[in-house]
């Protein structure tokens, strides 16, 4: 129990004054610093949010403003997406992005139907799912449920990316087909999965630095980290991802909507290697922190890579989408892991709490 003379000046009696969030629980004499700059428990005892914007809510800031600012965050990033890959590689971007609104023509369109590019599609699917599951097993109410909600949402909209896109590469051998109302749902739903993907992976981010910022052995420079509301994600995820569907990243080289879609990431992207890089705590291995930072990062040198291949080698199509499928599965599964060994590490401080209150 804190004494009165011992209350922070500019602290706020969590108990009382947020009685209105129902699944979050404080202890009794439990305080919370009211700084906005400092979000952090200055005592044990504090159970965890039941989402992010309960933390939001506490800290001031409102649904509807960070949702309005992720949307015109994702607008600006957006048009950054579409003009970068012109100014990484000028030649062979203009060689390889024409503009298409799924209105392919015969002698721009290009479009690999080979097992290459489909079966390496569909193994992607799969370990994905083996590494969502694994995760999801990690689950613990008002623990890690909530991350690993978001880390195997983030997995599993990379399956279902890499299915439909396995699925129109397996039976979408025409020009006339591609030019379909099915196959531009499908593709849809691959492209948009990757922009979606963006809420997932910031949200995730969100949470993981949410959840370490509140341990008392925390590294004082993660506690530097903003923490983003939950809010501006889905905001900013759902603004690219309704610019794809209305066709705004679609190429004659269907691939190349991909990687629009995949360059509007780095925002999410940035955010969780910054956590990373501070994420310095007695339970989480620095192996595990580098496959972090080299998992989210290693997707970057494809986006000048592409075009590069496509105009200045001879590989064909199959080669090239065996390359870049294979590089994604590296990638993806260093995320993966990553994200689950920093669960495993939430879950391990968990237990030692209750192992020592039970001593």
């Amino acid at each position: 129990m804190c004494k009165s003379e011992d209350k922070p000046p500019s602290a706020i009696r969590a108990d009382s004054t947020f009685s209105s969030a129902s699944s979050t629980s404080f202890g009794d004499g439990d305080w919370i610093d009211g700084s906005p700059q400092n979000r952090f428990v200055l005592r044990k005892g504090l159970k965890s949010w039941s989402s992010i914007d309960d933390a939001a809510e506490i800290t001031g800031s409102s649904f509807v403003p960070s949702l309005m600012l992720g949307t015109l965050a994702g607008a600006a990033v957006t048009g950054f997406a579409v003009w970068f890959p012109f100014a990484l590689a000028p030649e062979a971007a203009k060689k390889t992005y024409h503009w298409a609104f799924y209105n392919y023509e015969e002698s721009i369109s290009f479009f690999d139907n080979t097992v290459w590019t489909y079966g390496t599609d569909y193994g992607l699917a799969v370990i994905m799912v083996i590494l969502a599951t694994s995760i999801l097993r990690l689950s613990r109410p008002g623990v890690s449920d909530t991350l690993c909600n978001r880390s195997a949402g983030l997995l599993l909209g990379y399956c279902v990316s890499v299915m439909a896109g396995g699925y129109c590469h397996h039976y979408y051998l025409s020009v006339e087909s591609r030019n379909s109302l099915s196959f531009r749902l499908l593709w849809t739903v691959c492209v948009g999965t990757v922009s979606a993907a963006s809420g997932f992976m910031g949200s995730s981010g969100t949470e993981v630095i949410r959840k370490f910022q509140q341990q008392p052995d925390c590294d004082p420079l993660l506690l530097r980290i903003p923490l983003i509301p939950e809010s501006f994600w889905w905001g900013f995820g759902a603004f690219v991802t309704a610019i794809c569907a209305w066709g705004g990243f679609s190429f004659q080289r269907p691939a190349c909507d991909i990687f629009i879609a995949g360059i509007t990431q780095f925002p999410s992207t940035f955010y969780l290697m910054a956590f990373f890089m501070t994420a310095r705590h007695r339970k989480t291995k620095l192996a595990a922190r580098i496959m972090g930072l080299l998992g989210f990062i290693l997707n970057a040198p494809l986006l000048p890579l592409y075009p590069l291949l496509i105009q200045h080698t001879d590989w064909s199509l199959a080669s090239v989408n065996t390359l870049l499928h294979s590089w994604l599965c590296v990638a993806w599964s260093l995320q993966g892991y990553s994200l689950r060994h920093m669960i495993q590490a939430l879950i391990e401080v968990q237990s030692e709490k209750k192992n020592s209150k039970i001593q």
